[in-house]
Parts: C-alpha cells; sequence; structure tokens
C-alpha cells in the first residue's frame, strides 16, 4: 500500500493531545486541541507545539506571547474534541465545551480546572515551517494533581488515561506501564 506523503503524521502516532489556553487581544480566554506539542529541551524547560497560521490559537498566542499546555483526560475526550471545533468569535469555546477555569500563576490564559497537570507558558520563539507555525514556549510553571503522578514524578498514564490522537476523529487508549530492568 502507498501512502501519500503528506499523510506521514498518521504514521506517527498516538500523539499525546493536549488543550492549550490562550487569550485573545480583547482579554477573551479561548481553547484548542493540539496534538502536535513535545518537549524540546531541558534547560531551559522548553516545548513546542505546531499550529496552522490560520488558526485563532496562533493569533493569541503570536499577540500575548503565552499559554497553557493542559492534559486532558479520558473522561475529557468529548471536551476535547468541542474545543476543536470551528472558532465562532461569538461563543467561547470553552463554555462551550462546559470546561471550568482557573486562574494561571504567571500568566494570563487560564489553567482548565479538570486537566491534571497544566503548564504556564512563555513564547521564546516562532517559526514557520512548511505550512505550520512552529512556537517554542518555555513552561515558567507546572501545576500537577498530586494523586496523578507517580513517585519519580512520571504521569499515571493508566489512571489518568490522556487521549493519544491518531489521526481524524480516532484517538488511543492503550496504557500499560512498563519499567526497563536497571
Amino acid at each position: 500500500m502507498d501512502i501519500d506523503n503528506k499523510e506521514f503524521h498518521k504514521l506517527l502516532v498516538p500523539r499525546p493531545t493536549a488543550l492549550v489556553t490562550t487569550i485573545s487581544k480583547r482579554g477573551r480566554p479561548d481553547v484548542a486541541p493540539f496534538s502536535f506539542v513535545a518537549p524540546i529541551s531541558f534547560d531551559p524547560p522548553l516545548l513546542m507545539l505546531s499550529v496552522g497560521p490560520n488558526k485563532h490559537s496562533y493569533w493569541n498566542i503570536t499577540f500575548k506571547e503565552e499559554f497553557v499546555v493542559n492534559i486532558p483526560t479520558e473522561e475529557m475526550l468529548d471536551k476535547v474534541w468541542v474545543a476543536g471545533e470551528p472558532w465562532d468569535k461569538e461563543v467561547s469555546k470553552i463554555e462551550r465545551a462546559s470546561l471550568e477555569t482557573k486562574k494561571s500563576d504567571l500568566v494570563g490564559p487560564p489553567l482548565l480546572s479538570e486537566c491534571p497537570v497544566n503548564m504556564e507558558c512563555i513564547v521564546r520563539d516562532a517559526k514557520k515551517v512548511g505550512d505550520h507555525i512552529l512556537i517554542v514556549g518555555e513552561v515558567r510553571k507546572i501545576h500537577v494533581d498530586e494523586e496523578k503522578i507517580d513517585d519519580e514524578g512520571n504521569l499515571k498514564v493508566d489512571i489518568v488515561r490522556p487521549p493519544l490522537h491518531l489521526s481524524g476523529k480516532k484517538f488511543a487508549f492503550p496504557y500499560v506501564t512498563k519499567k526497563i530492568k536497571d
């Protein structure tokens, strides 16, 4: 079977899905799901997300230069999907998805209360790469539900069961944690 090269992302799966909260020029909170997100540096703590330049989140992130990466749970999958629906300037996607928020400590965009992990980030770089913009964010503060992490600081994926995006409306939840022997 031949696969179109533009469909390569369907083979680099599953990818963790994050809900990214932003603030518009008018000060209105917004949310969108991202599966093109990954850590890229330990020191300083940097992550990247890739966003289309035609997306509302792109404009919010580059205008305010801050965002929050929120890690959802399997129970939130329907809300994740609603957060990904087309933007309507008359209706808040946070409200439409019935997401509860709380104030961040260091940045303007809110934290999503239901998410066991929230990372407050500031933009360190943005660069056009192909048809997307690569956003590099510095993680400035992490909020975590301590019951959802193990003694080494790892997310208990078998309990949280964060949605792993395959493509389109397909997600995976194949959680078995294994540790390689020392």
